[in-house]
């Protein structure tokens, strides 16, 4: 019974793997234009749908599901914005509303998979060349990730590409405040995009590598400073200052216990690839081209950040949209495909970084070989069946 629930689930992954590789191959290679929004649409509707109806997979969606059980989790009836529930105010309501139409915890899922899952496809939609390529992606990379695990960052992160396209397409700061502000509501720590309209001034030039080398140099030294500083945030009376504790003292996002190989492995799989992206995208002389090139140099510069201080891994997924949109105009761009070292070398970069996120999967999570990170997703069990699987089970209560 537990190896058929396990090839079901797996079945369901790679039928989805398979269908955005064939749209992919179809509209961004061939160029077909038949149906190609209705399969656009459609994709994003199964996603949505896959994610919505999954049952207890994800530790983080095994932790929500508590708190939305809890008490202290209100219905529409009894919230109120003022209201201290031991959540972030925006998340609560969410979990009320669900409470209030009698759904249980899959109607949060439903309702946060179609926040995520529209905002991500809409703003690919409008600045990639590749859509296909650009959401097929999405899914190695973050889908899982956002729908299963960071689902209240992952609003938060909605919130901002929303306003993130005001800024890039209109130059409107108004806009760009206007659309941002939910995100602090449903994430705390989503109070960092208020300050991100910063990133856009960051420019390349010359001394651009040199800066990043010394940031590098003086962060690591620094590095155990930091996490002391922010350790003595804890008599704060601040919610933000509490859930930063929180972070650095446990045991995922704690103290950093990288070896030189553990930091060789980050510059390998998340730094050059990244230099990369910012040389080839930099050397076009279309200006759209260029973007998300602040976006990938502050990518760089929260991957320094998170070797000594793992809380900074939580940053990766701002970026990683944009990261992805730099990755389909990397082999979009005129110099690149009217050169085929240039284009074989451009693809060749690709299937790199789709080789790391998915060896990363395969990495044990624990102490022992015997959970992998894979385990949060693996099998897929729906709310029809209500199955479980005991190697997220053991996960969740590992991280606990």
């Amino acid at each position: 019974m537990v190896a058929a629930s396990i090839d079901i689930g797996m079945f369901i992954y790679i039928l989805l793997l398979i269908y955005l590789t064939c749209l992919f191959y179809v509209y961004d290679i061939k160029s077909f234009r038949k149906n190609k929004t209705l399969h656009y649409v459609l994709s994003c509707i199964i996603l949505i749908l896959v994610a919505g109806f999954r049952y207890r997979v994800g530790l983080d969606t095994i932790a929500y599901m508590r708190s939305f059980e809890s008490p202290y989790y209100p219905s529409l009836a009894d919230f109120s914005f003022s209201g201290d529930y031991g959540g972030d105010i925006g998340w609560v309501f969410i979990n009320a509303f669900a409470k209030s139409v009698g759904g249980g915890f899959y109607t949060v899922q439903f309702v946060q998979a179609i926040i995520v899952n529209v905002a991500v496809f809409w703003f690919i939609k409008r600045h990639s060349p590749k859509p296909f390529m650009a959401i097929l992606l999405f899914f190695m990379f973050q889908w899982w990730n956002y729908c299963f695990e960071a689902m209240r960052e992952s609003i938060s992160i909605a919130f901002y590409l929303f306003a993130l396209d005001a800024l890039i397409t209109e130059n409107s700061l108004k806009k760009y405040y206007l659309r941002v502000w939910p995100a602090a509501l449903v994430h705390t720590f989503g109070f960092v995009t208020f300050i991100f309209p910063l990133i856009k001034y960051i420019k390349v030039n010359k001394y651009l590598p040199i800066i990043i080398v010394v940031f590098m140099g003086v962060f690591l030294s620094i590095g155990d400073i930091l996490t002391e500083l922010v350790i003595g945030m804890d008599g704060m009376d601040s919610m933000v200052a509490s859930k930063a504790t929180k972070y650095i003292e446990s045991d995922i996002y704690g103290v950093s216990n990288l070896s030189l190989v553990g930091i060789a492995s980050l510059v390998v799989s998340r730094i050059i690839p990244m230099v990369y992206l910012i040389y080839v995208l930099h050397k076009d002389n279309d200006s759209s081209s260029k973007t998300f090139i602040p976006y990938l140099i502050c990518y760089i510069l929260v991957v320094i950040l998170r070797i000594e201080v793992p809380i900074f891994f939580r940053f990766y997924n701002y970026f990683e949209v944009m990261m992805i949109i730099a990755m389909t105009q990397a082999v979009s761009v005129k110099h690149v495909r009217n050169r085929q070292v240039m284009t074989s070398l451009a693809w060749i970069m690709i299937l790199f970084m789709v080789f790391i996120r998915t060896y990363e999967l395969t990495k044990p999570e624990t102490d022992s070989d015997v959970y992998k990170t894979y385990n949060r997703y693996v099998p897929y069990n729906s709310i029809f069946t209500q199955d479980y699987n005991e190697e997220s089970e053991y996960g969740f209560r590992y991280f606990q």
